[in-house]
């Protein structure tokens, strides 16, 4: 009955479940491993969707200002023959932690220093490196591969652009989309393995617990109660971003808070199958001892019943010759 009870429990049943209820961490045990990726695979997509929509929602009214300060800080910017010039070809660098884009660094020489300029992008979580013939995209990830996306000039079909149009093009939602994508398909991925090898981690502590705790319990086990455990962390480090990107308020220690969390989720969800199991040792010890006391109960009527049977048929065995008696003692 739990079992199609389990099968019956949809995705925000399961979240509130692995949020509120210690006890169902033990039909997540036992439930096959592509139900608990495919529930860590809608949660992952949810929270990349809002973080997404926070990040864009930040861009549009940052871009918005940037383009503001460029239109009236900047003398001479351009797009001729798919050649990009800015204030006649010199250096500058926009830089704040405060922005979705925390740096940005144009260069329109004929030898800019690439290599340098991709060392200080590489110190934030995104960044922009607009060069003469191309530009470089940063969005940093968990490995150093494919962080930078290049984008060549010569490649689009792109018109001479005046400063008015290639403001009007910087602002253009069709900019904000294809960031969405981007940052979509990095936070989706980058969160995604994060949660993967953070419930690794859960997992091989709930094989140490269950080993002190003389409980037998398979590794993959432990791990799909690990992805659940990881289920309020992530709904909390939902709210914080959300905060965070609304009022700039900053908690110092929230990873360790995150990490404090699932090792408690973990560890209570195993007491509890241990204290279970225990109940259920104890549930069926006094069940056989029922049954026992029913069984000699029921041999001590058989016994009864047997003794009282012979009893009966040693009176009839006896009655016979208290007749013949009786008749000689008439006859006489």
């Amino acid at each position: 009955m739990e079992k199609a009870n389990n099968r019956k429990m949809n995705f925000f049943v399961r979240a509130y479940k692995a949020v509120i209820n210690f006890e169902t961490y033990t039909q997540f045990a036992i439930e096959p491993i592509t139900k608990a990726i495919k529930y860590l695979a809608i949660l992952v997509l949810i929270f990349s969707i809002l973080i997404t929509t926070i990040y864009i929602g930040s861009f549009r009214s940052k871009i918005s200002k940037g383009v503001s300060y460029l239109n009236e800080n900047i003398e001479n910017i351009s797009f001729n023959n798919k050649i990009f010039s800015y204030n006649n070809d010199e250096y500058s660098i926009y830089n704040d932690d405060k922005n979705i884009v925390p740096i940005v660094i144009v260069d329109t020489s004929e030898d800019p220093d690439v290599e340098e300029y991709k060392n200080k992008v590489k110190l934030y979580n995104y960044g922009f490196i607009l060069l003469r013939d191309k530009m470089e995209i940063f969005i940093s990830t968990q490995s150093d591969e494919n962080q930078f996306t290049t984008i060549k000039y010569s490649d689009y079909y792109i018109e001479n652009m005046s400063k008015e149009k290639i403001l009007d093009t910087i602002n253009s939602p069709i900019i904000s989309f294809y960031l969405a994508i981007a940052v979509f398909i990095v936070e989706f991925i980058q969160y995604f393995i994060y949660i993967l090898l953070n419930a690794v981690i859960l997992a091989i502590m709930g094989q140490v617990l269950s080993i002190i705790l003389r409980l037998k319990m398979k590794f993959n086990e432990t791990y799909k109660m690990g992805i659940y455990a990881l289920t309020l962390p992530t709904l909390l480090e939902l709210i914080y971003i959300i905060i965070n990107s609304s009022t700039g308020f900053v908690i110092q220690y929230f990873s360790w808070m995150y990490t404090t969390i699932s090792y408690i989720y973990i560890c209570v969800a195993i007491i509890i199958i241990k204290t279970d199991f225990i109940n259920m040792q104890k549930e069926l010890i006094r069940i056989k001892m029922q049954e026992q006391s029913g069984e000699k109960e029921q041999e001590e009527i058989e016994e009864k019943e047997k003794t009282k049977d012979e009893d009966t048929e040693k009176k009839k065995e006896e009655d016979p010759n208290q007749d013949n008696d009786l008749k000689e003692q008439t006859e006489g």
